[in-house]
C-alpha cells in the first residue's frame, strides 16, 4: 500500500490546498431570482445548474479556475454564462473571453442574445484584413464577452496577449489535454487569474491528460513540473485503495461532474448496441490483396515496423468500409447504380437498417471518421432519392453550419444528418434525432460518446438509440473492446468516487498489432459464408416503435417477446458499452487464424513464384483441340455479332423503359405541385449540327465575334452597349444549397427568384450534371442612359461535392449557347473557379469561347474589383485577369491594370514531409501547398529523404516513428497550417510532438 503521508508531491499538493479559502454561496440567496437581477432571462434554471453557477462562482472568489466536466448535454454552456453575468454585471469585472471550435461559435452567439442580451459580445473571426481593422476598433472599445475560435488564438496571438482579460473559458477543452501542443502553449501565454474549462470528457486516454487540464486552469496548484510524479505516483490507483481516496480528494476542489441519470430523472433512455455485417466479395479480395502485399511487415525484418503495421491497420479500415475509397475499384463506365451499394457489407446492411428507420418515421445522424466516406454515402442518398438530408464536416462554412443544423431540427421531412465525428461531435444540438449510426467507429471512444449526445441531451422528449455497425470477425472488434477500457477509466476516475487502473490503452508493439490484424481472418475471409441482410428483423435487434415513431424502452418491448426473442435482442445499458451477440474477444490470434494467414501469404508466394511455369505446362498439357474450318468461323462470329447486338438492343430497350417510367414519375410529381422547369433543353437540330457552326480555335483570330471581353464588374450589372437582351451567368453544384456571399449574394440581391427557382428544381428532381436553368428577371433596369432590355439568370449545374466538373460545364455551356442564340442575348459571366486551387481555367475558357463568343455571341468575363479585400485576393485578381489572352477594347482604361509578374515564394524548399496518420482530403488540401512553395512530399517515411513527419496533435506513435526517420522532425501538423497562414517557415520548436 501507498502511504500518500510519506509522500513528498502528495503532502506539497495538500499543503497548497489547504491554503485556498472558500466562501460558499448561500443557495437561499444565489437562487433563480437572483441570477435573473443580474441580467439572466428566458430560461428556468434547473437545480444542479445553478449548484454549477455557484460552484464556478466560489473557485472564482477563491482565485484559482476549474473545470466544470457535466456529461455532455446537461447545459454547461448555460450555467457558464450565468457565472459570467456574475462576473461582469455583479463584480464589474471585464472582459473576459470565450474560446469554442469554429462549428459552436454561432451556438455561443444566439445563447448569450437569448440568456444574457444585457452583455456586450464582440466576435472576433474573419480574414486578416478584416481581423486587424477589428482588433483595432475592440482596443478602442468597451465590452464584456469576446468570443473566438483556437484558429485565431494561434494566428492572433499578440493582439489578445494585449489585453486585460478577468476570465478565460475553453469550450470543449480536451483540444489541450497535450501539455506540449502548440494550442496549449500559446493559451498559456495570455495573464489571466480565472480560467474555466469546458469539456464532458476531461480524460481521454489516461491521467496524464487530466494533469495537463489541471495544470492549466490551476498552475499554482499542480505545477508542470510535477506533471510525470503524479502520474507515477497514480499508477497504482486500481489496486491501492489510500491511492484511489487521495486522488478523490484533490480532484474535488478542481472539478464537478454530474450524470445525466441523477440529474435529468425525466431525460428519455439511450440504448447502444452494435450491429454485426461481413464483407462483400469485393471487400475480401481486397482485404487479402492489402496483407499479401505487405506480407513482408508480418516477419521480423526492419520493414516490420509498428508505422508500418498501422498504416496497413487504416488501409483495412478503409476496405471495410467501402471498396471504392481506392482508385481503380469502381468499375467503369463511373455511373452511379446498385453497385455502389452491394459492393460493401457495411453500405448494404446500413441500406437496409436505414429503410426500417424511414418506415418507422425516426429521424438520423449518421457519423463517419472520413469525409471520403460521406462523400460515398452523399452519393448513395443521392441515388436513392426518397430520403432528404443535410451534411456538415469540417469544409462547411460558419453560416452554412448553422442553416444545416436548423433545417434538419425544424423540417420533419429531412430524414438524415451526414457528420464528420470531428466536424459534428461537438456543441451541437440535435434534439430532432433520435437515431445515431456510426458508419465507423473512432478507437478514441469518448469521441464517439460526444457524437452520440448530441441528440440525447436537454430537450430530449424520445427514447434514443446508438447503433454501430462493426465488421464482424475482424480487427474493428478488437480495437473497439480495447477501448471499452478507456471508457473505464474515465468513469471510474469521474463517477462514483471510484478509480480504475491506468492501463495504458494502446496497443505498444509490432507483435501486438501483428496479432489484432490476424484476429478473425479465418472466419472473415470465408468464401462459403455470407449474410443475408434481407433477412434480418431490425424489430428484434433494435426494439420496437410506437405508432407516433418513437423507440419503445427495450423492458417494454420484452414484455411483448418470449424467451427465444429475448435471447436474440442486442442491448446495451448505460453500465456497459457493448454487448455482442455471444462474440467473446481475443487478446491474441488463435491457430486457426494464424494458420489460415500463413496459408494466405504461402499461396501467394507461390502464385508470384511459379505463375510462368504454370502457365506453360498448363499450355503443354492441355488437348489437342479440332481445328475449325474457315466457315465454321465465319459463322461462330456471325452468331456472336447477333448475340451483341441483341443484348445491346435489349439493354438499350430497359434503359429506355427506365428512363420513361423515370421521367412519367416525375411529370406525376411536376404536375402535383404545378412546377415548371426552367431546364433549358438541346434541340435535335443544335445536337447534330453544333460542331459545324464552331470556328477552329485560332490563336492569331482576333476577330470581333470570336474575342472574349475581360471587364471590371458585378456580374448582375451587366454591360450594355445597345443590347436588348443579357444573360447573366453563374455555376451552382447538385446539391440544392444556395450559398450566402459572394456571387450568390449578389444575385439574392438582385431578385430571390434564381434560388427560389434553384431550390424548387431541386426538391422536384430536376437538377442533375450538366444542366442550365434560365429563370427570367422581369425587373431589370440599366443605367438611365442606356434602353432597358430583358435580363436572364442562366444556373449552370457544374458542381458536385463542391468540385467542378469539366464534363458537366461542357453540356451546360452547349444549352446556353442556344439559349443565347435564340433570345439574341450577350452573355455575362463571371471568372469561373478563380481562388480554387487547381482550377482549370485554360481549358474553361477554351470551351467559352468553342460554345459562345466563336459562335457570334458577345461573352464578357467579369473580373469583381475587391477594394477591401486582402493583399493576397487582389493578386489573386489580378494575376487570373492578366493571365487571359487578350484585353477587351470594350475594358475602360480606367480599369486597367498593370501586368504583374507573380514569383511563389519557396520558404518549403528542402523539406520533405512524410503525412502520418492524415486523413485523404486535408492531406490533398495541404499538398497543394507544399508544392506550391518548393516542397516535397514523402509517401513512405524515408531515413535518407524525410525531414518533417506531421501528425495530429494527440498522436501515440510519436516514438516508433523517431525510430524509423531518427533525423525527422516529428511534429504537430498545425506548423504547416501556421507556415501557409504567416507566408514564411516557421520554428518548429513549439510544434514538435
Amino acid at each position: 500500500m501507498t502511504d500518500s503521508n510519506n509522500n513528498p508531491l502528495i503532502n506539497l499538493l495538500k499543503k497548497r490546498l489547504n491554503l485556498l479559502t472558500y466562501t460558499f454561496l448561500d443557495e437561499n440567496k444565489y437562487n433563480q431570482t437572483y441570477f435573473q437581477h443580474a441580467g439572466l432571462t428566458n430560461v428556468d434554471v434547473r437545480s444542479y445548474q445553478l449548484h454549477g453557477i455557484r460552484w464556478l462562482i466560489e473557485r472564482y472568489e477563491a482565485g484559482h479556475g476549474a473545470i466544470l466536466s457535466d456529461e455532455m448535454g446537461l447545459g454547461k454552456t448555460l450555467q457558464t454564462i450565468g457565472f459570467l453575468l456574475y462576473v461582469c454585471k455583479v463584480k464589474k469585472q471585464t472582459p473576459c473571453i470565450v474560446i469554442s471550435p469554429l462549428s459552436v461559435l454561432q451556438n455561443w452567439t444566439t445563447e448569450l442574445s437569448k440568456f444574457a442580451s444585457g452583455l456586450k459580445v464582440q466576435i472576433f473571426t474573419g480574414a486578416k484584413d478584416e481581423r486587424n481593422e477589428l482588433a483595432e476598433t475592440i482596443k478602442k472599445s468597451t465590452f464584456d464577452i469576446l468570443l473566438t475560435t483556437y484558429e485565431y488564438i494561434l494566428k492572433d496571438t499578440s493582439f489578445f496577449q494585449s489585453i486585460n482579460w478577468k476570465v478565460l473559458l475553453i469550450d470543449e477543452a480536451h483540444r489541450i489535454k497535450n501539455s506540449q501542443s502548440c494550442l496549449h502553449t500559446t493559451l498559456k501565454t495570455l495573464d489571466v487569474p480565472c480560467r474555466i474549462l469546458l469539456t464532458g470528457t476531461p480524460i481521454q486516454n489516461n491521467l496524464s491528460e487530466l494533469y495537463s487540464l489541471l495544470s492549466f486552469c490551476a498552475p499554482n496548484i499542480f505545477r508542470p513540473k510535477q506533471h510525470e510524479d503524479f502520474v507515477e505516483y497514480f499508477r497504482a490507483i486500481n489496486t491501492d485503495e489510500d491511492c484511489k481516496k487521495t486522488l478523490i480528494d484533490l480532484l474535488k476542489p478542481f472539478v464537478l461532474r454530474r450524470l445525466k441519470r441523477d440529474v435529468l430523472i425525466d431525460l428519455p433512455n439511450k440504448t447502444e448496441l452494435m450491429i454485426f455485417h461481413d464483407l462483400s466479395k469485393v471487400q475480401k479480395d481486397l482485404y487479402k490483396a492489402i496483407l499479401t502485399k505487405n506480407r513482408s511487415i508480418f516477419g521480423t525484418s526492419e520493414a516490420a515496423s509498428r508505422t508500418s503495421l498501422v498504416n496497413i491497420m487504416m488501409q483495412l479500415r478503409k476496405a471495410i468500409g467501402h471498396p471504392y475509397l481506392f482508385p481503380g475499384i469502381e468499375p467503369e463506365p463511373f455511373e452511379i447504380g446498385e453497385h455502389l451499394v452491394e459492393a460493401s457489407g457495411k453500405l448494404h446492411i446500413l441500406d437496409h437498417l436505414l429503410t426500417h428507420l424511414y418506415k418507422k418515421k425516426h429521424k438520423v445522424l449518421l457519423f463517419s471518421q472520413f469525409t471520403s466516406v460521406l462523400d460515398i454515402l452523399q452519393d448513395y442518398l443521392t441515388y436513392r432519392e426518397i430520403y432528404k438530408y443535410e451534411r456538415l464536416d469540417g469544409s462547411v462554412r460558419s453560416e452554412e453550419r448553422f442553416l444545416a443544423i436548423n433545417n434538419f431540427n425544424v423540417n420533419d421531412d429531412t430524414f438524415i444528418f451526414l457528420l464528420s465525428t470531428k466536424a459534428g461531435g461537438v456543441g451541437l444540438n440535435l434534439v430532432a434525432a433520435d437515431t445515431v449510426i456510426f458508419y465507423d467507429s473512432d478507437f478514441n471512444p469518448q469521441n464517439d460518446l460526444q457524437a452520440a449526445d448530441r441528440c440525447h441531451r436537454i430537450g430530449q422528449k424520445r427514447p434514443v438509440r446508438i447503433i454501430r455497425l462493426v465488421c464482424q470477425n475482424s480487427f474493428e472488434e478488437v480495437i473497439l473492446r480495447r477501448a471499452e477500457v478507456k471508457l473505464k477509466l474515465s468513469k471510474s476516475i469521474m463517477e462514483n468516487g471510484e478509480l480504475a487502473s491506468g492501463l495504458n490503452t494502446t496497443i505498444e508493439t509490432k507483435t501486438q498489432l501483428q496479432d489484432v490484424l490476424k484476429i478473425g481472418i479465418d472466419k472473415l475471409l470465408d468464401e462459403t459464408e455470407q449474410m443475408d441482410y434481407a433477412k434480418i428483423d431490425f424489430n428484434t435487434i433494435l426494439g420496437k416503435t410506437d405508432k407516433n415513431g418513437h423507440w419503445l424502452d427495450i423492458e417494454e418491448t420484452k414484455k411483448n417477446q418470449n424467451e427465444d426473442e429475448q435471447s436474440q435482442l442486442n442491448v446495451v445499458n448505460d453500465d456497459d458499452m457493448y454487448l455482442f451477440e455471444g462474440i467473446n474477444y481475443r487478446d491474441a490470434a488463435q491457430k486457426p487464424d494464424i494458420d489460415f494467414f500463413d496459408r494466405l501469404i504461402l499461396n501467394d508466394e507461390k502464385t508470384n513464384t511459379k505463375s510462368t511455369e504454370s502457365s506453360n505446362q498448363r499450355t503443354s498439357e492441355r488437348p489437342q483441340r479440332r481445328q475449325m474450318t474457315e466457315e465454321e468461323k465465319l459463322t461462330r462470329a456471325e452468331k456472336s455479332r447477333e448475340t451483341k447486338a441483341r443484348r445491346k438492343q435489349e439493354i438499350e430497350e430497359e434503359e429506355q423503359k427506365r428512363k420513361e417510367r423515370h421521367r412519367a414519375r416525375l411529370q406525376q410529381l411536376w404536375a402535383s405541385k404545378n412546377y415548371n422547369s426552367s431546364r433549358v433543353s438541346l434541340s435535335d437540330d443544335e445536337d447534330e449540327n453544333i460542331d459545324e457552326t464552331v470556328q477552329t480555335d485560332n490563336e492569331d483570330d482576333t476577330s470581333g465575334e470570336t474575342k472574349l471581353h475581360y471587364v471590371f464588374g458585378n456580374v448582375m450589372k451587366p454591360q450594355l452597349h445597345g443590347e436588348k437582351c443579357a444573360i447573366s451567368v453563374h455555376c451552382v453544384d447538385d446539391s440544392g444549397r444556395w450559398p450566402s456571399k459572394g456571387v450568390f449574394a449578389s444575385i439574392s440581391q438582385r431578385s430571390k427568384e434564381p434560388e427560389n427557382q434553384y431550390t424548387l428544381a431541386y426538391d422536384m428532381k430536376d437538377i442533375h450534371m450538366g444542366d442550365t436553368h434560365l429563370i427570367s428577371l422581369n425587373d431589370c433596369v440599366v443605367d438611365d442612359d442606356e434602353p432597358s432590355c430583358d435580363q436572364y439568370m442562366a444556373l449552370i449545374v457544374a458542381q458536385h461535392n463542391n468540385k467542378f466538373d469539366f464534363t458537366a460545364l461542357n453540356s451546360a455551356l452547349r444549352s446556353l449557347a442556344e439559349a443565347a442564340k435564340q433570345f439574341k442575348a450577350t452573355v455575362h459571366l463571371p471568372r469561373i473557379g478563380v481562388g480554387s486551387q487547381g482550377f482549370n481555367w485554360y481549358g474553361t475558357e477554351k470551351l467559352i469561347k468553342k460554345y459562345l463568343s466563336s459562335r457570334g455571341i458577345s461573352t464578357y468575363i467579369y473580373y469583381f474589383k475587391r477594394n477591401d479585400g486582402t493583399a493576397n485576393n487582389k493578386r489573386l485578381h489580378e494575376q487570373s485577369y492578366n493571365n487571359s489572352k487578350r484585353s477587351s477594347s470594350i475594358l475602360d482604361k480606367t480599369n486597367s491594370i498593370s501586368q504583374l509578374k507573380v514569383h511563389l515564394p519557396n520558404y518549403l524548399a528542402g523539406v520533405h514531409i512524410f503525412f502520418h496518420d492524415i486523413d485523404d482530403t486535408t492531406k490533398k488540401r495541404l499538398q497543394r501547398f507544399v508544392y506550391a512553395f518548393d516542397g516535397e512530399i514523402n509517401e513512405t517515411t524515408n531515413v535518407k529523404t524525410t525531414t518533417h513527419i506531421l501528425a495530429l496533435g494527440d498522436c501515440k506513435d510519436v516514438l516508433a516513428l523517431q525510430d524509423v526517420c531518427p533525423n525527422a522532425r516529428v511534429i504537430n501538423i498545425e506548423w504547416l497550417d501556421a507556415c501557409i497562414s504567416h507566408g514564411k517557415k516557421i520554428n518548429t520548436d513549439i510544434y514538435e510532438l
